[in-house]
């Protein structure tokens, strides 16, 4: 017998006088001494006889899933992005195999052959995947279908197998050391026949769409959020009829994937050709890409002349004024806010369940919008998203209608009109229109045209968090003396209370909504703005939103929130529409942009709601005309009860002790929780009572016309 040994680095079978040719697999077999042995090739190793060394353990113990990539180098095509680990990655976690002990090229003792079965299976499944071929378009729908259950079919066989691999290592020899590595790569293994399950149901139902490959599928299914099948086609359709090259195709679709951006907002994108800035901008937002929210209706081209009209500047963002001219030949007039990202959240926003991250807050101005105009109420201003040029930069962001009228309260200094007599006679001397602002309690006077300017704020210096002298500003408040007992106001004000408390409205207080009036002066209506804190996925019940409600809950000292009970009356009109409200229109309305648990949350808010409105339909506390809601019963149902009022004056009177000033705080939260009526005509009392800690500037409503 002769036997001639396979050279370091060749796959060449030897001469043999007995045995067998090789098997295929790079080993041949033959006799010697009278065993049957078999013959590898390997790499060039050390001297005669010298055991193999093993290769290092890997220098960083990184689990698995963390070092699973997301490029499969192999795909010729497709997107190459794959969710299940490399050989490459399985390597650097778990380190190289050990290498069989040999002598003379001979294999004397197989070492770590589970887990090299486990990498051989893994190669395959990886090769499989990137010998992906889709047919040519343009094909047919029964072509394209046969492929794609082809090679989801091939792909799902060597799933099959290397998870009977991955099996085999894990109950296997008792000396494995990567169990729990390997146990990990099962688990991608599972997530990925979990997902070609899914494409495979999405064929039957929908056949396969043109031009997309199974390695296309796959990545945009392992998207966040996933994209389905049609949207993927959808996505891939756009970007060819925008003539872009498969090459060009995958290079935008590789940033796209890098946003958490969902497939309808894909799709639009690619058929709007969006600039990648401004796709950036919606995913940081939160706010999705659809025909609605793309600047489609509100943008520069629909500008009049003279574009955007910068109204002012705040701490983080600049106001602009627009005048629209549609296609269809209407008008509208509004503010454009640009959207702003980052920064630290209001703790009203964070204790609400609202996302920091991408909270959508423009969607949700948009949702309560909707929301309003369905329930036929009025008291929200229309708000769109829109698209324009801000300093040459595109810049989505939220178009809202101007809500003219006053607040109740308004903070900083305050712009009072003057007659043209009034206004020379305070010219004659500066001291005047101090002396006039004095008067009614604010810190200085200055003319400006057509009136003057009272000043109630001041400058004063501080340290920021890097201990930097810098310069901040104390804004007190003032009051206007509505009459809270006009039965217009008291019926508008609450149905703005219905919609807020239906939305989760967090943030409600007597700066941010309008009261309207006519020329006569009496209340037309009222609407309320900045309506972004809404649709918290915490509240659950609409009554949480109120201060004690919030602290008895939490335990906390102080609420975040600016809200009150339901209230304990409505109008039939209001009521009507809330209880024909459906949990599903609910969804619609609120539309898309905001989670699920936010919707589930309002829809919560709406049960409760509607078992309320029952309730006072029983009790005979719904209200069929304007004019009933001027009554003296109406005033104690929404909070403004005399006995109350009477019993906090006489409390007052007492000596303070603890006893006693829990008592009368008690007694202000529950006025101030029952209606935002009888908050706003409380805190106009205390503004007028001398001592009071919330005693400010009043102003008559009627200086304002």
């Amino acid at each position: 017998m002769s036997f001639s040994p396979i050279q370091p680095g060749s796959t060449t079978a030897p001469s043999w006088t007995t045995g067998t040719l090789p098997t295929g697999t790079g080993e041949v077999q033959g006799t010697l001494g009278g065993h049957t042995v078999t013959a590898l090739s390997t790499p060039p190793q050390g001297g005669l006889g010298e055991e193999l060394r093993t290769a290092s353990e890997p220098t960083a113990s990184k689990p698995l899933q963390d070092r699973t990539v997301t490029t499969a180098p192999q795909a010729p095509v497709g997107l190459r992005r794959e969710a299940l680990s490399t050989p490459t990655a399985l390597r650097a976690t778990v380190g190289e195999p050990k290498r069989d002990w040999k002598l003379f090229g001979i294999t004397l003792l197989h070492r770590s052959s589970g887990y090299k079965e486990v990498l051989s299976k893994l190669d395959s499944f990886h090769r499989a995947a990137g010998n992906d071929r889709p047919p040519a378009a343009p094909s047919t729908p029964e072509a394209r279908k046969t492929y794609a259950e082809g090679q989801i079919g091939r792909l799902s066989q060597e799933l099959d197998e290397l998870e009977r691999s991955c099996d085999a290592y894990i109950d296997g020899n008792a000396r494995h050391t990567h169990r729990d590595d390997i146990a990990q790569l099962k688990t991608q293994v599972q997530a990925q026949r979990a997902q070609l399950d899914e494409l495979r149901a999405q064929v039957e139902q929908g056949g396969w769409p043109e031009g997309v490959s199974v390695a296309d599928a796959r990545a945009f299914a392992q998207h966040t959020p996933p994209v389905s099948l049609a949207e993927t086609g959808a996505v891939l359709a756009e970007l060819r009829n925008a003539g872009m090259t498969p090459g060009e195709q995958h290079a935008w679709i590789e940033k796209m994937l890098d946003l958490p951006l969902d497939g309808a907002s894909l799709a639009h994108a690619a058929k709007l050709g969006m600039p990648d800035g401004l796709v950036r901008q919606y995913a940081q937002t939160g706010v999705p890409i659809r025909p609605e929210t793309s600047g489609e209706t509100f943008n520069d081209a629909h500008l009049d002349p003279g574009g955007l009209q910068k109204l002012g500047s705040g701490a983080v963002n600049t106001v602009f004024k627009g005048s629209y001219t549609f296609d269809d030949g209407t008008h509208f007039t509004g503010v454009f806010k640009p959207s702003q990202t980052g920064g630290h959240p209001p703790e009203a926003v964070i204790a609400s369940g609202i996302s920091t991250d991408r909270p959508a807050m423009e969607q949700r101005n948009v949702a309560v919008h909707k929301i309003d105009q369905h329930l036929g109420m009025g008291v929200a201003p229309r708000a769109e998203v829109g698209v324009h040029d801000v300093g040459g930069q595109q810049r989505m962001g939220l178009v809202m209608s101007f809500a003219p009228g006053q607040s109740p309260l308004k903070s900083g200094d305050v712009v009072q009109p003057l007659s043209p007599e009034k206004h020379q006679e305070l010219s004659v001397d500066p001291r005047l229109a101090k002396a006039y602002a004095q008067e009614k309690g604010f810190l200085d006077g200055r003319l400006v045209d057509g009136g003057i300017r009272l000043i109630n704020s001041m400058e004063y210096e501080d340290l920021n968090e890097a201990g930097d002298v810098i310069t901040a500003q104390i804004e007190k408040s003032s009051a206007l003396d509505f009459n809270f007992s006009d039965p217009v106001l008291r019926e508008k004000t609450t149905d703005l209370q219905w919609l807020d408390a239906l939305c989760g409205q967090v943030d409600r207080h007597a700066q941010n909504y309008i009261i309207q009036r006519g020329p006569d002066g009496q209340v037309t209506g009222v609407t309320g703005i900045d309506n972004d804190f809404s649709f918290g996925s915490v509240l659950q019940d609409p009554n949480d939103v109120n201060g004690p409600a919030f602290k008895e809950r939490t335990g906390a000292f102080k609420s975040p929130f600016n809200g009150c009970l339901l209230p304990q009356v409505v109008s039939s009109k209001t009521a009507s529409a809330l209880l024909a409200m459906t949990p599903e229109k609910l969804a619609e309305l609120m539309g898309p942009g905001l989670t699920p648990e936010e919707v589930t949350a309002a829809q919560n808010r709406l049960d409760i709601m509607q078992t309320h409105i029952r309730d006072l339909q029983a009790k005979g506390q719904v209200l069929d005309k304007t004019e009933d809601w001027g009554s003296e019963r109406v005033s104690v149902l929404l909070g403004n009860d005399p006995e109350a009022l009477a019993e906090l004056d006489r409390l007052r009177t007492l000596p303070p002790t603890p006893e006693t000033n829990r008592q009368i705080e008690a007694l202000e939260d529950k006025i101030c929780a029952t209606s935002y009526i009888s908050r706003e005509s409380f805190a106009l009392r205390e503004a007028q009572r001398p001592g009071s800690p919330m005693f400010k500037p009043v102003l008559s409503v009627n200086d304002f016309r």
